[in-house]
């Protein structure tokens, strides 16, 4: 069986085939896989190699190096905190005029035709779209020839989506419209290469055509040809962070993977001063019988020179420390490039208030920015999706604005030592205890629930036990 590589191995020059390649893909291909590999950590960082090698360091030892070396994976920390806060609250949905069309629930209920819902898939495309930058998505629908929309429906045909990563898209065209909206012209896929070809497929308004090509000066090969019923390119890109190139977005981890890098070197650095500090080296002549292990014993030669005495050579070990302090400032960093200082607990007692809040504030700008941007593209999805069903799209897709990121220990404190001062207002009361709920219960319906007793105890003027005051 022939080899299949990865279709992202720049090792592999797909020029040698003459495939067309945009220049985009050529610049951003060696990134695009350094920030995969940096997400998914173990064998993928290790088979990357990306510690640095010693001089006159042997290839063994090197892979020796790289094996003992464990990564303190930072990227994958990040990426799943930010899906946390955008996904602790769904989405709302107004699905219009399609939210009687009979495919739209089993489309919620399996998106992709693989059994993942389309909220699952939703937060698989965050996470793509923050390692990468930006994804793409395919709405596509199965090429099955029914004569009527009954037996479509019986056969389960309609619409799916899936995910393709940068990697897979290598080359791809806009073209402006007369109202000056922008709208894909062509979009070229790699399906694989092997040792004798390379498979590649073209995606227009009109058809989607498999082609095959063994050499750069050979004509491609047509496998496939299939008509494009939707008379548009049924791809649209996620970003996570907008760029000034069109269809290249900026990825959540771009900085944080090249700090990750350094603190990973310098763990090998730590781990291999540990070794030599605890590991001495037993320096004697040839002729002295001896060895470095505890409860040794040293047989020296009657007629040895006194100083040629065996001695252990010992590193001080004194660079530990300042190692242990640098990852720990290079943790900092990261944090601060996330705005998730005030997420972990260790850094957060460190900060201020004032520094504290401003960081909850940096976080939730960021966290509104992403779901804006994912709520852009579900849009697009769902107009995809709309046409292939002969609709037009006009529902409403709503992520949350605000995720109300703070501390809430800190939160907590604020509001009791305002109860404290006893004040006179009765509705300054009555938002301190809701503010009070808010921060202490996580369950929405058991949220509400207080949130409406709260306003039937102020509506009945029942006296407040903290005051001592009757509500009038």
């Amino acid at each position: 069986m022939a080899k299949i590589y990865d279709a992202f191995d720049v090792e592999y020059r797909l020029e040698y085939f003459g495939i067309p390649v945009h220049n985009d893909w050529k610049t951003n291909i060696k990134r695009w896989t350094y920030f995969s590999d940096s997400f998914n950590g173990g064998n993928d960082y290790r088979q990357g190699e990306y510690l640095t090698k010693y001089i006159l360091e042997s290839a063994d030892d090197y892979t020796t190096r790289i094996k003992s070396t464990p990564l303190d994976n930072h990227c994958k920390s990040v990426v799943e905190t930010y899906n946390s806060f955008l996904f602790r609250k769904p989405p709302i949905r107004q699905y219009g005029s399609i939210a009687t069309d009979p495919g739209l629930d089993p489309f919620l209920m399996d998106a992709d035709l693989d059994g993942r819902t389309f909220d699952a898939f939703m937060r698989d495309v965050a996470t793509y779209s923050a390692i990468y930058g930006h994804v793409w998505i395919s709405v596509d629908k199965p090429q099955t020839v029914v004569n009527t929309r009954a037996e479509e429906l019986q056969q389960e045909i309609r619409p799916y989506v899936s995910i393709i990563t940068p990697e897979n898209v290598i080359d791809w065209k806009y073209f402006r419209k007369p109202n000056g909206v922008y709208a894909l012209k062509s979009l070229t896929l790699l399906d694989g290469v092997d040792d004798k070809a390379a498979y590649f497929r073209m995606v227009t308004p009109t058809e989607s055509t498999l082609m095959k090509k063994t050499k750069a000066s050979a004509t491609p090969e047509i496998l496939e040809v299939i008509p494009n019923e939707l008379g548009v390119v049924p791809y649209t890109v996620a970003y996570a962070g907008r760029s000034q190139t069109k269809a290249i977005g900026v990825s959540d981890i771009a900085d944080i993977a090249d700090m990750q890098r350094a603190i990973y070197n310098e763990l090998s650095e730590l781990e291999q001063l540990i070794r030599i500090s605890n590991h001495p080296s037993l320096v004697k002549t040839s002729s002295t019988q001896a060895s470095a292990g505890a409860g040794a014993i040293i047989d020296l030669p009657d007629e040895l020179d006194p100083n040629l005495k065996p001695f252990l050579l010992e590193p001080s070990g004194t660079g530990i420390a300042q190692i242990i302090a640098s990852i720990n400032e290079k943790v900092d960093s990261i944090n601060r490039m996330a705005n998730m200082g005030g997420v972990r607990s260790t850094t957060a007692k460190q900060m201020s208030g004032v520094a504290l809040d401003t960081e909850f504030q940096l976080l939730n700008a960021r966290l509104s920015q992403k779901a804006d941007l994912l709520e852009l593209a579900e849009e697009q999805i769902w107009r995809l999706w709309a046409r292939w069903q002969n609709k037009v799209w006009d529902g409403i897709i709503d992520y949350p604005d605000n995720f109300n990121v703070h501390d809430k220990e800190n939160t907590v404190t604020l509001l009791r030592t305002a109860k404290e001062t006893m004040p006179q207002n009765p509705e300054l009361l009555k938002q301190i205890d809701i503010m009070l709920a808010e921060a202490l219960i996580t369950d929405e319906d058991i949220l509400e629930k207080v949130k409406e007793d709260q306003q039937t105890i102020q509506s009945e003027g029942v006296p407040n036990a903290e005051s001592g005051n009757e509500e009038v």
